[in-house]
């Protein structure tokens, strides 16, 4: 609404970063299939960007977007005059890499056109450039952002930006915010002659505005910047979230939505990202016709539907390539239904409140987000998130917010929430509050509002950003599903535990199991007594579950519980049990006498003096290490016998029977742990606890 300025774990009980849980991933939905395919990170600009004012390469192209098939015409200028080549990708998921090279055209010559003079009253500025090179989009080319890269002879590049469409009936239908970004587009943004819909980025002679601002922008023209308006700032990351979650989308713009709003009745659900604020009369028009067949909506971003426009054709005749807004009833010559204020303005009174459930409150300065605060937690939208009222997600609140006005009518609707109720001072330093929010239509259709331009930080990190949230990630899942699934998430059973038991029981390892009746992840707590005091984790969301626990004592009695956490997080601990490790064919033995007479187990033993503490059998062995109080048996062992007798006697001597002093030892309990190399291979480890007392 106001200036902005352009810069170019899974833990135990948490939930999944990496997409929703309950996505369906068709075999026959094209964007699962297209983002299996090898990806790209060409598509990024690298060190030399082309200015405005010098126009190294700029460009612009016939159309915001185009049907498989059809013809797209580019118009580019190089400065100097040298060749050029377009690397056309498609924007997505792809394994994080974010694009799919699709088409590589040059070495093509390169033309200096003409400069673009603004109109000296309405300040449209269209460049009004000869074609240099014209695309057919291949059939293959599935529906999506396509970034065309633009790089000439020196280095220099910059980008064009277009939408591919196929037409079909995807379950969700994008709409890419091109009148927002032309809006705000104030190329050639040189500090002299550039003009936007803005004052703050304009420049140069006042118009019929009464300032430098245009009240008439065209799309013959390119972007300012790096020439991809301000798609990077809030779209790209909505767009990798969703192609990578597997959703089943198309794609349009918002030209496309003014000139054929009834496509929008193809689709479950229309999806606006970001900073869509400016729209036609038509296209409300169209969302309120969608709405009320029945199509959900969802406004992930905020300041959507603010300003009215009108579009009005460019001077060789085609349609909708001029946006016209003068944003004053008083200077516009169209005066009624069409003329270009706020929507919520009275001339009007079509408040976007009506719509949305929410409409534009204030603004912050272009970086400065603040959390976003969540209440009435128990909503379905927050299914799964472990989210309570009060709890806050970082930054992901502004730069402009949305709010529920009492001042205006609410929605018509069977029932409607507030959802997020997030305090933040506005750039003026006033106080103020962003809500997101959630209506059902009498028609069925659910309108989800997010009330922040910045929603799409809370899915993916790209661009800088570090406000991914596995919270806001399930959040906008729960929407999406229940658009696609025509009916809102139910509350799941409770979580139950059954089956539980120790498997692969072993000396010193064990294996326990159960069951789950929700997918859930796993904890073991074990130990020796109902203190436990180990345990282990899965964080795998299963119904069948499995966890190892290794490093135990062999001979031994151990306790355990296990404890599973659903998505919806639900908890569930069940009863003590206990297992028993196995015992070794080996025993340890004490003996008083050299000759190792009347032998008897140590196990439990209280003993003095000078004692023979041996393994027994001695065949079929070819190590043995011995330690005192150290059943972990780290660092060096007390005593390594590579040679019969096999004594625990805190000697180096193999081959003679040795005694072992206790006086050497404390009196009281002690523990001596054997680790026994076997010829036939492998190790034995057994274990024995003593009393001395001398």
């Amino acid at each position: 609404m106001g200036a902005c300025l352009l810069v170019a774990v899974f833990g135990f009980g948490a939930l999944s970063s990496i997409g929703p849980s309950g996505t369906a991933l068709a075999a026959d939905n094209p964007i699962v299939t297209e983002n299996l395919l090898p990806g790209s990170s060409g598509w990024q600009l690298g060190g030399l960007v082309a200015s405005d004012a010098t126009g190294q390469i700029k460009g612009y192209t016939s159309a915001t977007s185009v049907s498989q098939g059809g013809d797209l015409s580019l118009y580019v200028s190089v400065n100097p005059v040298q060749t050029y080549s377009v690397d056309f990708f498609r924007v997505g998921w792809y394994g994080g890499l974010g694009a799919r090279l699709r088409l590589h055209v040059g070495p093509l010559n390169g033309v200096r056109q003409s400069a673009c003079v603004p109109n000296a009253t309405t300040g449209l500025n269209a460049c009004g450039w000869p074609a240099s090179y014209t695309l057919t989009i291949p059939a293959d080319w599935t529906s999506g952002v396509y970034l065309g890269l633009l790089t000439n002879s020196q280095g220099y590049q910059n980008y064009l930006l277009f939408v591919v469409r196929d037409g079909r009936p995807a379950t969700f239908l994008y709409q890419q915010s091109a009148t927002t970004d032309q809006a705000y587009n104030n190329y050639p943004n040189d500090s002299a002659t550039g003009k936007s819909l803005y004052t703050y980025n304009s420049y140069g002679a006042a118009t019929v505005a009464g300032d430098p601002r245009a009240v008439k922008v065209s799309f013959d023209r390119p972007y300012s910047g790096n020439g991809a308006g301000l798609f990077f700032a809030w779209e790209l990351q909505f767009i990798r979230w969703i192609e990578r979650s597997g959703y089943d989308v198309t794609y349009s713009t918002d030209v496309d939505t003014h000139a054929n709003g009834a496509a929008l009745r193809n689709s479950k659900a229309f999806l606006s990202v970001g900073h869509d604020e400016y729209w036609s009369t038509e296209m409300r028009d169209a969302a309120e016709a969608a709405r009320d067949a029945g199509v959900h909506l969802a406004f992930f971003g905020g300041d959507d539907a603010a300003w009215q426009i009108r579009f009005e054709s460019s001077a060789a005749s085609v349609p909708n390539r001029v946006i016209v807004c003068y944003k004053d009833a008083t200077i516009d010559p169209v005066q009624g239904p069409t003329t270009t204020v706020k929507f919520g303005d009275p001339f009007l009174n079509r408040p976007e409140q009506s719509l949305m459930g929410v409409m534009f409150a204030s603004s912050r300065n272009w970086d400065a987000t603040v959390d976003y605060v969540v209440t009435n937690s128990s909503h379905w939208v927050y299914a799964g998130t472990g989210f309570k009222d009060g709890d806050t997600v970082r930054g992901i609140v502004g730069y402009e917010m949305d709010r529920y006005w009492s001042e205006f009518p609410a929605p018509v609707a069977t029932s409607r929430t507030l959802l997020g109720q997030s305090p933040y001072t506005t750039g003026n330093g006033l106080p103020d509050v962003a809500n997101s929010s959630i209506y059902q239509a009498p028609s069925g259709a659910w309108v989800f509002a997010a009330g922040t331009i910045s929603w799409s930080w809370g899915l993916d990190n790209f661009n800088g950003h570090a406000f991914a949230d596995a919270r806001i990630q399930q959040t906008t899942a729960n929407i999406l599903n229940a658009f696609q699934n025509a009916g809102i998430p139910q509350p799941p059973p409770a979580l139950q535990i059954t089956g539980v038991q120790a498997t692969n029981v072993a000396l010193t390892s064990a294996t326990i199991g159960w069951q789950t009746n929700n997918t859930a992840n796993s904890r073991v707590d074990y130990g020796t007594t109902t203190g436990y005091g180990s345990f282990a984790t899965s964080a795998t969301l299963v119904n069948t579950h499995s966890v190892a626990l290794s490093g135990l004592a062999p001979r031994t009695i151990y306790h355990y519980q296990v404890t599973s956490v659903d998505a919806f997080a639900q908890s569930v601990t069940s009863a003590d049990a206990t297992f028993t490790t196995a015992s070794s064919t080996f025993d340890l033995f004490v003996s008083a006498a050299a000759n190792r007479s009347a032998p008897s187990a140590l196990q439990g033993q209280t003993v003095a003096g000078t004692i023979y503490v041996f393994t027994s059998p001695a065949s079929g062995v070819t190590r043995v290490r011995f330690w005192l109080d150290n059943p972990q048996m780290s660092g060096t062992p007390r005593q390594t016998e590579g040679a019969g007798p096999w004594d625990f006697a805190g000697t180096a001597t193999n081959g003679t029977a040795n005694p072992t002093n206790t006086t050497t030892i404390a009196n009281g309990s002690h523990t001596i742990t054997a680790a026994i190399d076997k010829s036939a291979g492998g190790t034995d480890v057994v274990t024995a606890t003593f009393i001395v007392g001398n």
